[in-house]
């Protein structure tokens, strides 16, 4: 799947040394506040900045969980609206506004940009709506935060490859997205932990972009002129590296698969045992930025920032996974409301957020 946005994949989330007892209308958002809210009769409206395959999973699984609690009466209603044209700011924030006229009662955002679409974020906050930014940091200081650890991600897409290959040998690094903020905390991460690691050796770095077939198209580039490669770490694409090796003859190196029902398969189907694994972020975060919602207008302390945990697959795992997942399907958490709560009072008290058991 093309990763334009960063498909961004527990981990201990930095709670604010001070925490207000504002809502998420005007002003900071904190950590929610105490007493009476809102519990039922909710509308919800979720823009996407734009559509891929990890995406649309996350999506699903909101829009399925909304359906759930509409049976309930939780929810009256809810709005899901993708954004026109390839990855635009512009596009989303003319979204938003016409959202804001509906006057849902809370707005989820998973943003096109972290910084262009400030200024739309801060009125629909102005509106009295509880704002959640999904996916992302944002310097919008009225919305909460739900997403996963960029620099987490970037050691887990690296140290399970190094222990594969017992801490010695080339490698080659898959880069993601260069310059989006994410992949700076990625890959600086990396780095930080190949310094550790004197016996390897970084023989090349390519830019994968987070897409399988182009992590194969610059893998082919350079692999002529390379040494025996025994790992390729890195953000995701392990499919078409694989096959780039294959297709030059060379024996298969650790990788780092995606998370959807297609690559898993690949995996399975190919018999690889070397250590290869798959680590991404978890699109089941919708499903647990609707419930941090809900805490909220339920008048609950939350955090101004979640944290959740990385979704990863380790040869153990994989059956589970591969017999569960369509081709296009990406890995989820099962996030409900008692997990949600759980993450949230852990984030609250300096802990780790844990992931919810597997159903």
């Amino acid at each position: 799947m093309s990763f334009e946005s960063w498909r961004r994949i527990g981990v201990v989330a930095a709670v604010a040394a001070a925490l207000t007892l504002t809502g998420c209308s005007a002003g900071a958002a904190g950590d929610g506040g105490d007493g009476a809210g809102k519990t039922s009769g909710i509308s919800v409206a979720l823009s996407n900045g734009f559509v891929n395959g990890w995406r649309l999973t996350l999506i699903d699984k909101f829009e399925k969980e909304a359906d759930k609690l509409k049976k309930d009466g939780v929810v009256s209603k809810y709005t899901t609206v993708n954004a026109p044209g390839e990855n635009s700011a512009t596009e989303q924030a003319s979204q938003i506004r016409s959202l804001v006229l509906q006057k849902p009662d809370m707005l989820i955002v998973i943003p096109a940009s972290s910084t262009a679409l400030v200024p739309a974020v801060e009125e629909a906050c102005t509106a009295g709506i509880t704002v959640l930014v999904l996916d992302a940091d944002m310097k919008a200081p009225c919305a909460h935060i739900v997403r996963n650890d960029y620099a987490k991600w970037g050691e887990v897409s690296l140290v399970p490859a190094l222990k594969a290959i017992d801490g010695k040998g080339d490698i080659i690094i898959n880069r993601g997205v260069i310059g989006s903020q994410p992949e700076e905390e990625f890959n600086k991460r990396q780095h930080e932990i190949l310094k550790e690691y004197p016996d390897v050796k970084v023989a090349a770095e390519v830019n994968g972009y987070c897409d399988g077939s182009t992590a194969q198209k610059e893998i082919v580039s350079v692999l002529g002129s390379l040494p025996p490669i025994a790992a390729v770490p890195g953000c995701i694409g392990g499919m078409g590296v694989v096959q780039a090796f294959e297709s030059a003859g060379r024996p298969d190196p650790v990788v780092v698969f995606d998370t959807d029902g297609k690559s898993l398969k690949f995996w399975k189907d190919s018999g690889i045992t070397n250590g290869s694994f798959a680590a991404l972020t978890d699109p089941g975060q919708g499903v647990a930025a609707l419930y941090v919602g809900l805490e909220l207008l339920a008048g609950k302390k939350v955090p101004s920032t979640v944290v959740l945990p990385l979704l990863e697959i380790g040869q153990d795992d994989l059956d589970y996974w591969a017999g569960k997942l369509s081709a296009d399907e990406y890995a989820a958490y099962p996030w409900d409301k008692k997990s949600v709560d759980a993450a949230i009072a852990a984030v609250a008290d300096g802990k780790d957020a844990e992931a919810p058991a597997l159903k």
